[in-house]
This record gives structure tokens, sequence and C-alpha cells, in this order.
């Protein structure tokens, strides 16, 4: 059975090219500032030396979304303030949304799973 449908091929001419790059930097960009600002709130959380490094790092990313694509910056701030909040606890308590707490856990349950010499 033949058919006499056409496969449409979008083809990106040179001239999409830098826009396409631009768009990829700004979604690369978005994820590191999610990832930093997230590592940040969890280090602080847990009193870790590096925290500081760490929001300085998140600094320097939104200095570069603000300065390289400030309408994409001004709809972001609000909600990454939002995000950081919820991502900071009490180092006493468990977060289900911090990978630090996880590992912690794991190796926790680790120790207690692994039979002790008498």
């Amino acid at each position: 059975m033949s058919t006499n449908k056409q496969a449409r091929v979008w083809h990106l001419q040179a001239s999409d090219l830098p826009e396409v790059k631009r768009r990829r930097h700004l979604e690369n960009m978005l994820y590191t500032h999610k990832r930093v600002a997230q590592l940040a709130a969890e280090h602080r959380s847990h009193g870790l030396d590096d925290s500081v490094e760490l929001y300085l790092l998140q600094l320097e990313v939104e200095q570069v979304l603000s300065d390289g694509y400030p309408d994409e910056f001004k709809k972001h701030i609000g909600s990454w303030a939002e995000e950081e909040a919820r991502s900071e606890h009490h180092p006493q308590v468990t977060a289900e949304n911090c990978s630090l707490c996880e590992a912690i856990a794991k190796h926790l349950d680790g120790e207690h799973n692994t039979p002790r010499a008498a």
C-alpha cells in the first residue's frame, strides 16, 4: 500500500542559528540557576561551609540572566525567592526535597543494616 502523503521536513536556516543558540543558552542558564539555588539552600540548611560559595555562584548566574535576558529575569525572580524559601529547612528536620537529607538517610539506613562484629 502506498501513500501520496509527503512528510514535512523542517530545515533551519543559517539565520535561525543565533536565535536557537540564544534560546538554548537561556534554557541552560535557567536550569543552572535552579540547581545552584537548590544546593545553596540545602547547604545553608545543613550549616555547611561552602554554602556562601554556592550562594555567590547563584548570584553570578542571576547576574548573567539579568544582563542577557532581562525579561526572563523579571519573569522568574519572584518564583525563585519562593522556591529558595521552600528549599531551606531546620538542620534537625529531615526534608523530603533535600538531596543532603536523602543522602544522610541512605547512609544511616546502610549503617543500620550492616551486621556488626561481636
